[in-house]
């Protein structure tokens, strides 16, 4: 063998050592890449259902709204139509008292807890305020017992006889 035939061995084992080589890294990188390219399509499709789950959410979310308001809205209208019974009750009440003359402790009592939730806690005024305060400065039935009585603001009742 020559001189030039060693060469060429020689030259063309380097180059299917590098080319092999070559062709090892040229593998390991589409490897990589083929997995990143997963990842990625994996990360999307999770994004995507996170997107739809959260979408849901929303719409849940919106749903419950819609109920709170309507049920406020209910709420609201029964506090309206407590506080014009109230007024109402208030205004009668007072009036048949009035009209007597004079008005008896317990009748007294009860209508001034009326009033108190009329006006402390439903913020009621006017025409129920008027007769409730002329209410208050009719002289109280002297011969009339004293009889229990339900506390409005406490929740406890006060016996006297």
């Amino acid at each position: 063998m020559t001189s030039e035939q060693i060469l060429i061995m020689l030259a063309t084992a380097v180059l299917s050592f590098f080319s092999g080589r070559a062709q090892s890294m040229a593998n390991k990188h589409d490897e990589a890449v083929a997995k990143k390219e997963q990842l990625f399509m994996e990360m999307m499709e999770n994004q995507k259902k996170f997107i739809a789950w959260q979408e849901e959410i929303n719409n849940q979310n919106a749903e419950m709204k819609k109920e709170i308001r309507a049920l406020q809205l209910g709420v609201d209208r029964i506090c309206k139509g407590g506080l014009v019974l109230l007024r109402d009750r208030i205004i009668q009440s007072c009036r048949a008292f009035i009209e007597r003359g004079s008005i008896t402790i317990t009748a007294r009592n009860n209508i001034r807890d009326m009033y108190k939730c009329y006006h402390d806690e439903f913020k009621g005024n006017g025409d129920g305020e008027y007769f409730y305060e002329e209410m208050m400065n009719l002289p109280v039935d002297q011969d009339v017992p004293i009889v229990s009585h339900f506390d409005v603001g406490g929740g406890h009742s006060d016996r006297k006889n």
